[in-house]
C-alpha cells in the first residue's frame, strides 16, 4: 500500500482485517519512490496505490508506478471521485478505480482479488501470445470481422483503417448496412489489452450488426447493446463507441457517442467536436444512450473518428501526438481520397513516434462530403 495518510492506512488494514480469509501481509510505503524500491525486491502480488502522494501527484503517479511495478497489477485507491479520471487509469491498465469514503471490506477484497486474478490470467495469455500457434489462427480469424472495403455511397467518400498493437485488437470499426438503406459507420475501442478485449470487441460488432437489422435509431441500438454488453463484463471491461447513421437521400448524420468523440471538418478549417453523448457501454445496464442532433452534412465537410491509439501515440521524449496533430493533418490534406488521408495519418503516427513501441490499436474513420454531390 502506497499512502501517506495514517488514517487510511488504519482504515484499510481493519477493512482487510474483516474480510480477509486467508494469511497475508500489507506492506506499507508513504512515497512512491519507495513502493518501486519494494516492488523491484519481489513477493508483491497487488499494489494499493494513493494518487496524493508527497512525490507525485495525480494520474502521473499511477503512470510511473505501472512502468516501474514490472507487471504487478495496481488497484487506485485514491479520495479523487472523478469519472473521467477513473476511465483514463482503467484504460491505460490500472485493474479497478476505488474512491475512499465508497469502499466497503466487500468491494476492497473483491478488487484485490480480482486484481490478482486478472495479473495471473494476462501472464498467462502473455506467455500463450509468445508461444503458441493460436494466437496467430486468432488474428487471421479477427482480421476477418474489419470491412477490407469501405461501402459505396452516392456523394460521400468513406474509409477507415485498424493498425493493431499485438495480436488481436481491441479497438473495432465497421460499416454495417441498415434496413431502411442507410448506413451504420461504427468506431470502438475496448478497454485494455489482450485475447478477453478482443472476445469484446466480437460479441459487440455481433449485437450492433443484429440490432441493425431490426432498429434504425442510433441511440436504440445502442442503448440496447448496453443491455447485453454489462450483463456480460463482469471486470470492469467496457466499450467507448459511436455509431453514426448516414442517409445518403438527405445527406444527414445522426450520431450516438458512448464515451467516444468525433470531429466535423469545415472546408473554412472550423472543428466543430461531436462530443459523447453518454458515458461508454457496458458500465451501467439502466443506461440510455441518447441521439445528438441531426447534421445535415454540406459539400466539402469532413466527419473523422479516431481512437484513443491516435491521440496517446508517443514519442521518444513521451509527447503525445495529440487530437489536434491529427486535425491538422485531415485539414491539410482535405483534398485527397478519404484512404489516403487514413494511410497518411497513420504514417505520421509512425514518424512521429521514431521507433517508438506502439502501445495501443490505431484506429481512424473519415466520412468525406464530395463537393460534386
Amino acid at each position: 500500500m502506497i499512502e501517506d495518510d495514517p488514517d487510511d492506512v488504519w482504515v484499510m488494514r481493519n477493512l482487510l482485517g474483516d474480510r480477509w480469509d486467508g494469511p497475508y501481509e500489507l506492506i506499507q510505503v508513504e512515497m512512491l519512490s519507495a513502493g518501486i524500491q519494494r516492488c523491484r525486491k519481489g513477493g508483491i502480488d497487488v499494489v494499493l496505490l494513493d494518487l496524493a502522494l508527497p512525490d507525485s501527484q495525480g494520474l502521473e503517479s499511477f503512470l510511473v508506478m505501472q512502468a516501474s511495478a514490472g507487471g504487478v497489477p495496481i488497484v487506485v485507491l485514491t479520495a479523487y471521485d472523478d469519472e473521467q479520471t477513473a476511465i483514463t487509469a482503467v484504460k491505460a491498465g490500472a485493474e479497478d478505480y476505488l474512491v475512499k469514503g465508497q469502499v466497503d471490506d466487500n468491494v476492497l477484497v473483491r478488487s484485490i482479488r480480482y486484481a490478482i486474478e486478472r495479473s495471473r490470467r494476462h501472464r498467462a495469455e502473455q506467455e500463450l501470445q509468445a508461444n503458441s500457434e493460436e494466437f496467430r489462427i486468432a488474428r487471421e480469424i479477427q482480421q476477418k470481422l474489419f470491412p477490407d472495403r469501405a461501402p459505396s455511397v452516392p456523394g460521400f467518400d468513406i474509409a477507415g483503417a485498424l493498425h493493431p498493437a499485438r495480436a488481436t485488437a481491441g479497438d473495432y470499426f465497421d460499416y454495417i448496412p441498415m434496413h431502411d438503406g442507410c448506413v451504420g459507420i461504427v468506431l470502438g475501442d475496448v478497454s485494455s489489452h489482450g485475447m478477453g478485449p478482443a472476445l469484446l470487441m466480437a460479441e459487440t460488432r455481433a449485437c450492433l450488426r443484429a440490432l441493425a437489422q431490426t432498429y434504425v435509431d442510433a441511440g436504440e441500438i445502442l442503448t440496447r447493446a448496453n443491455r447485453t454488453l454489462a450483463a456480460d463484463t463482469h471486470d470492469f471491461h467496457f466499450v467507448t463507441l459511436t455509431l453514426a447513421r448516414l442517409d445518403p437521400r438527405n445527406a444527414s448524420l445522426v450520431y450516438a457517442g458512448a464515451g467516444q468523440r468525433g470531429y466535423l471538418l469545415d472546408p473554412s478549417g472550423e472543428v466543430t467536436i461531436l462530443d459523447s453523448s453518454s458515458p461508454p457501454l457496458g458500465i451501467d445496464e439502466e443506461m440510455v444512450v441518447p441521439c445528438a442532433a441531426e447534421i445535415v452534412l454540406e459539400p466539402g465537410q469532413i466527419v473523422a473518428m479516431f481512437s484513443d491509439g491516435v491521440t496517446e501515440a508517443e514519442a521518444a521524449d513521451h509527447r503525445r501526438f495529440g487530437a489536434q496533430r491529427a486535425l491538422d493533418i485531415i485539414e491539410r490534406y482535405r483534398r485527397q481520397p478519404a484512404r489516403e488521408i487514413v494511410e497518411i495519418l497513420y504514417e505520421a503516427i509512425c514518424e512521429f513516434s521514431q521507433g517508438h513501441l506502439q502501445v495501443d490499436d490505431i484506429t481512424a474513420v473519415l466520412v468525406k462530403a464530395e463537393p460534386g454531390r
